[in-house]
C-alpha cells in the first residue's frame, strides 16, 4: 500500500528550496554588505560550502537511522526523556521561526503595500491559508511547491533587467575586507540560507536511494547558493558602497525605478511573487511544528496541531508592531538560537550514535542498543 505521507525526489528538491527562499531574501544584500562589505558575495559562497558540510552530516545521521526523522533519532540516541526534551526544544524553535517569518512579512507589507491595513488582518488571512495547505499533508505541499517554483524565474528575470545600469567597478578591489571579515560574514550568510533543516524532518518521507537523496540535497544547496550570490552581486554593482549601506531592502528600490508597458510598479509585481515564497517557507515551519507535537503526543490529530500552531503564531506575531525594532531583535535572537538546532544538536546525536553504537532496525519502531 502506498504511503500517503511519501513524496518523490523532485518534490523533495522543491520543498527544500522553497523553504530556504523566504522573507530574508529582500534584505540579504543589505545584511551581507553590513557583514563583509562588497566582499559579501564571497562570504555567501563560503557559506554554501559550510552548508554542504552540514548537509553531509545530516546525510550520515539520517542514513544511519534509515526511515527515521530527527525526532525518532533523538529518542533512540539520547533516551526517551532527553529525546522528548529535545523534541520540545525543536517545537519551540519552529514556532519561533514561524513567528519571525510572519512578523517580518507584516512589516514589509505595512511598509511597501498596505500601510493602513491592520497587521492582524493580513496575518490572519496568511495563517488561515497556510493552515489549509498544511493540513493536506506533505504530498500536497510538495505538489504546490513544485507548481509555484517556476515563478522564481520571473524574479531572476526582473532583477537581471537592471544589469543595463550596473557598474561592475563597484565590486573592486575584491578581497579588500580581509579573510577574517569574509569568514565572519559567512556566518550571517548561513543564517540567511536557513530552511535546509527541513531535511531532518522529511528525509525519510522521500522515496529513493540514499545516494540519490544526497544528490538532490546537494543540488538544492548549489542552486540556492548560486541564486543568492547572483542577487547579491547585482545589488552590489547597481548601488555604490555608500548607497547600499543605507537601503534595507535594496532589491525593491531598484525595481521601483523601472516600469514596463504592462507593469508600471515593478516592485509591487516583485512583491506579489515574493509573498508566495514567504508563504511556502511559513507552511514548512508550520508543518514541522505539527510534526514535533505529533511525536510528543501521538494521540492528537495532525489537523488539530496545525490549526493550534497557526493560531498561536498569528496571535503572537500580531502583538508585534510592524514598524518597531522588536522584529529586528527577534531576527537577531534567532540567528544565535538557530546554530544550536541546525548544527549542534544533530552533530551531538551523530557522535553519540557512533560512540554508543545505537541504530534503528529497518525503519520500524524497534530500536537496537548494542
Amino acid at each position: 500500500m502506498k504511503n500517503k505521507e511519501s513524496i518523490n525526489l523532485p518534490q523533495f528538491f522543491f520543498i527544500i528550496i522553497q523553504t530556504q527562499i523566504g522573507v530574508g531574501v529582500l534584505s540579504l544584500p543589505y545584511t551581507m554588505y553590513k557583514a563583509s562589505k562588497t566582499d559579501g558575495w564571497i562570504s555567501l559562497m563560503i557559506a554554501g560550502v559550510f552548508v554542504q558540510l552540514i548537509l553531509t552530516m545530516y546525510y550520515f545521521l539520517l542514513k544511519k537511522f534509515n526511515g527515521s526523522n530527527i525526532f525518532d533519532i533523538a529518542q533512540v540516541t539520547a533516551g526517551k526523556i532527553i529525546g522528548k526534551f529535545l523534541i520540545c526544544l525543536y517545537l519551540f524553535y519552529f514556532l519561533l521561526v514561524g513567528i519571525m517569518i510572519l512578523s517580518l512579512f507584516n512589516k514589509i507589507i505595512a511598509t511597501w503595500i498596505l500601510p493602513r491595513t491592520p497587521s492582524w488582518a493580513i496575518g490572519g488571512m496568511f495563517s488561515f491559508l497556510a493552515a489549509a495547505l498544511c493540513r493536506e499533508g506533505i504530498r500536497v505541499i510538495g505538489r504546490f511547491y513544485t507548481l509555484v517554483t517556476p515563478l522564481l524565474l520571473l524574479l531572476v528575470f526582473l532583477i537581471t533587467y537592471t544589469l543595463k545600469d550596473a557598474n561592475i567597478y563597484f565590486l573592486f578591489p575584491i578581497g579588500k575586507e580581509g579573510i577574517k571579515d569574509i569568514l565572519l560574514g559567512s556566518k550571517e550568510a548561513v543564517i540567511a540560507m536557513l530552511g535546509f533543516e527541513m531535511i531532518l524532518v522529511i528525509y525519510s518521507l522521500a522515496n529513493g536511494e540514499h545516494k540519490r537523496k544526497y544528490l538532490i540535497i546537494t543540488g538544492a544547496n548549489a542552486l540556492i547558493t548560486l541564486l543568492y550570490t547572483y542577487l547579491i552581486i547585482i545589488n552590489f554593482i547597481y548601488y555604490s558602497p555608500e548607497e547600499i549601506a543605507v537601503v534595507p531592502e535594496p532589491m525593491l528600490f531598484i525595481l521601483k525605478s523601472y516600469s514596463f508597458k504592462i507593469i508600471e510598479r515593478t516592485d509591487l509585481f516583485f512583491l506579489s511573487i515574493w509573498i508566495i515564497s514567504v508563504f511556502t517557507s511559513f507552511v514548512s515551519y508550520l508543518y514541522m511544528s505539527a510534526k514535533s507535537a505529533k511525536k510528543l503526543i501521538p494521540k492528537g490529530k495532525n489537523r488539530f496541531y496545525v490549526n493550534l500552531f497557526a493560531a498561536v503564531i498569528f496571535l503572537v506575531a500580531s502583538g508585534i508592531k510592524p514598524i518597531t525594532g522588536l522584529t529586528d531583535k527577534l531576527s537577531q535572537l534567532m540567528s544565535y538560537i538557530s546554530l544550536l538546532f541546525i548544527i549542534m544538536i544533530p552533530f551531538l546525536l551523530l557522535v553519540f550514535s557512533y560512540v554508543f553504537k545505537r541504530k534503528q532496525k529497518g525503519g520500524s519502531s524497534r530500536f537496537d542498543y548494542h
